[in-house]
């Protein structure tokens, strides 16, 4: 267990500390062009996660779906990678950042997915359903997966435009990619268009993000030098001990105690910094209605409404 703890620690040290690279690099990949068929599939866990899949089974593009998620792909670089590769590192990082543990009950893997050509999406939704159950066990934990369902709200919405909740879920992103596009245009977008536009949408969150970068990193570099000082010298002394066949029960109650101290201040550091975040996002898209002319002022939102952390996905 005192392993595992270091593991989730150290984890979770790098999640917030890989900030600025993480936005550069999806930033610098944004602006490609989808040319080809895609799948587009939704993991939400308690971090939500999109993935876009190409035909050979690699993962052309990911997006975060909620806070949670945002904070998940910080670590993650899944562009490039096969689609059970790209699975097992979300599986990894949900349970190396605790969203979900033995401990968890009930847990739930919330799957739904989008294609122009069926038979990529039955194979997609095949593989992510398997590969989900098998990483999971792995870990020991039994986890259930089923299709996403959506509000009476969401089905509404969708089944007035003609599209399904999942594609209604896109069109909201797309949105947020370009402050002057309007749900008409969006509508008009085939699969590949609108996969295009969403993939700006979500772009556009992250570039929202780092703009308080350099000031989270500021105060997590405090963090980090008021106790991991702390931290090194109590496992130099467990080890001393240790070697001197000395008991070294109090010493890792300590050290446990001082870890989880770190860990709380980095997590509350973590939700101030997904506030702003929110804020910031919720004022963009009040300034990108008021360009439309708020005729879509609650589309642009995204159906965020019933679900406060979710955002455009």
């Amino acid at each position: 267990m005192k392993h595992n703890s270091f593991i989730q620690l150290a984890s979770l040290i790098t999640t917030v500390g890989m900030l600025t690279g993480c936005f550069a690099s999806s930033s610098s990949s944004s602006t490609d062009i989808v040319d080809e068929n895609l799948a587009y599939v939704t993991i939400e866990i308690n971090p939500g996660i999109g993935l876009m899949v190409k035909e050979n089974n690699q993962i052309a593009y990911a997006n975060a779906l909620n806070a949670d998620g945002e904070m998940m792909m910080l670590q993650l670089q899944l562009e490039g990678k096969t689609l059970s590769t790209a699975i097992d590192d979300i599986v990894g990082e949900t349970i190396a950042l605790q969203f979900v543990d033995g401990s968890t009950i009930d847990p739930k893997a919330l799957i739904d997915c989008v294609s122009n050509q069926l038979t990529l999406r039955t194979q997609t939704r095949e593989t992510v359903q398997t590969r989900l159950n098998n990483a999971f066990t792995g870990q020991m934990i039994q986890i259930q997966t089923q299709e996403r369902t959506y509000t009476q709200a969401e089905y509404d919405e969708a089944n007035i435009h003609g599209i399904t909740p999942l594609q209604l879920r896109l069109v909201h992103q797309a949105m947020i990619g370009d402050d002057n596009l309007l749900l008409e245009e969006v509508l008009e977008l085939d699969m590949q268009g609108l996969l295009n536009q969403a993939k700006n949408g979500a772009t556009k969150m992250k570039q929202i993000a780092s703009t308080f970068n350099q000031e989270f990193l500021a105060e997590r570099q405090a963090i980090q030098d008021e106790y991991i000082p702390q931290i090194q010298l109590l496992n130099e002394e467990i080890a001393a001990a240790i070697e001197a066949s000395e008991d070294t029960s109090e010493l890792e109650e300590e050290l446990a105690a001082l870890r989880a101290d770190m860990i709380e201040a980095i997590q509350a550091l973590v939700a101030t910094y997904r506030q702003q975040t929110i804020q910031a996002r919720t004022q963009w898209q009040s300034e990108a209605d008021n360009r439309r002319g708020g005729s879509n002022q609650n589309t642009s939102q995204g159906g965020s409404s019933s679900n406060p952390t979710s955002y455009g996905g």
